[in-house]
């Protein structure tokens, strides 16, 4: 939580410089197979040339970057300026690419922010409890230690009451079904105050089937509605492989929340680029953006108004008057929905959720308050 809090400041501090600066989203993700052999550093090069940064300043984010062979991260967030600042955020969430030169572009780093909810995963047995967390800014916070697929641990304080580390001690008697209940107990109001401490919003158990699901029945009410997966899983494997399952399993769950998005949508929303621009910024009606991640197009952008103009050949603002620019749509989107505090989901891939945003609602759609 220290972390986002810095980096508010952070955005803060840059939104308020008068120098032009590089603002980059790179897409690091290895599990895209458009990122393979690192080509990332490709398109950036490619990006910054066409942005027209300033070739010392390319070269100082190239051999910054390029000395990073595993960047533990979806995205790569750099902020980069002539007067030596040099900042790169490491966001465990897929955002689309961008590179610019002239003011800061916080927008997708606001929203990231404000808007993405933390997973927590519980992993359990009869004798062990381990806590990790997914949160949107990758790194490390004292004894707290980042994992493949970008979990964290998080080290609870031996303090805590409930059995750690060393459990051979009454091992007889704790093995007993009156002792792992005790400990499960101890274990919920645990669970619940790392749950509300780190911002998890959406709860994994992660187990033996019949332990998970008899902790699951144990969990304070605050929490217990928190759990979107409850999954048989073998502690007794590598590290690697149990947080390769980790993920396949918030994954699924990702999956599984989107097509429920759309289910809402499509009872109670707004479809295509123009009726759902409309909603969000003239009525301030929409909460939940789904938007395709390959989503093309482009508006007319009024800085002075910080609206779209979705008529591509209005040069002037009919708000203003004052002159409009193109802008990709998805920035447009970023921006909107970062400015009126809504949520903005893309989705990616060929897949049943995808194909319905796609040929169903345009490519963009929105969930709204009324």
């Amino acid at each position: 939580m220290a972390q986002a809090q810095d980096l508010r400041q952070a955005i803060t501090s840059m939104a308020g410089r008068g120098r032009p600066m590089l603002s980059a989203y790179v897409s690091v993700n290895a599990a895209i197979p458009e990122n393979q052999e690192r080509a990332y550093l490709v398109r950036l090069r490619d990006a910054m040339n066409d942005a027209d940064v300033p070739k010392a300043l390319q070269e100082r984010v190239r051999e910054s970057l390029e000395e990073e062979t595993h960047p533990r991260a979806r995205t790569l967030a750099v902020f980069a300026a002539e007067d030596g600042l040099f900042e790169v955020y490491r966001l465990q969430v897929d955002l689309p690419e961008s590179c610019r030169w002239g003011d800061p572009y916080v927008a997708p780093l606001t929203l990231v922010l404000d808007e993405y909810e933390a997973y927590g995963a519980v992993v359990l047995d009869a004798e062990r409890f381990r806590y990790f967390v997914v949160s949107p800014l990758a790194g490390t916070e004292g004894d707290e230690q980042i994992k493949g697929n970008g979990f964290r641990e998080v080290d609870v304080d031996p303090a805590e009451p409930y059995p750690r580390g060393g459990m051979d001690q009454e091992s007889s008697s704790r093995r007993t079904e009156a002792n792992v209940h005790k400990f499960y107990k101890q274990l919920g109001e645990l669970t619940r105050d790392l749950t509300l401490r780190e911002g998890v919003k959406r709860l994994i158990l992660a187990g033996p089937s019949e332990r998970t699901a008899e902790f699951r029945d144990l969990l304070p009410n605050e929490v217990k509605g928190r759990v979107v997966a409850e999954e048989h899983v073998n502690l007794g494997g590598p590290e690697g492989e149990l947080l390769d399952r980790l993920e396949e399993i918030r994954e699924r769950a990702e999956h599984e929340r989107a097509g429920e998005l759309l289910a809402e949508i499509r009872e109670s929303g707004v479809r295509g680029p123009e009726d759902t621009i409309k909603a969000l910024q003239e009525e301030n009606r929409v909460y939940h953006l789904a938007v395709l991640w390959e989503l093309d197009g482009e508006v007319r952008w009024s800085d002075a108004d910080g609206l779209a103009i979705m008529d591509i050949t209005q040069e002037t603002s009919p708000f203003s008057g004052e002159p409009t620019r193109v802008r990709p749509l998805t920035d447009v989107l970023l921006e909107l929905a970062a400015a009126r505090g809504a949520r903005l989901d893309f989705m990616r891939g060929e897949n049943e959720n995808t194909d319905t945003l796609r040929d169903e609602f345009g490519g963009i759609a929105g969930l709204t308050r009324f």
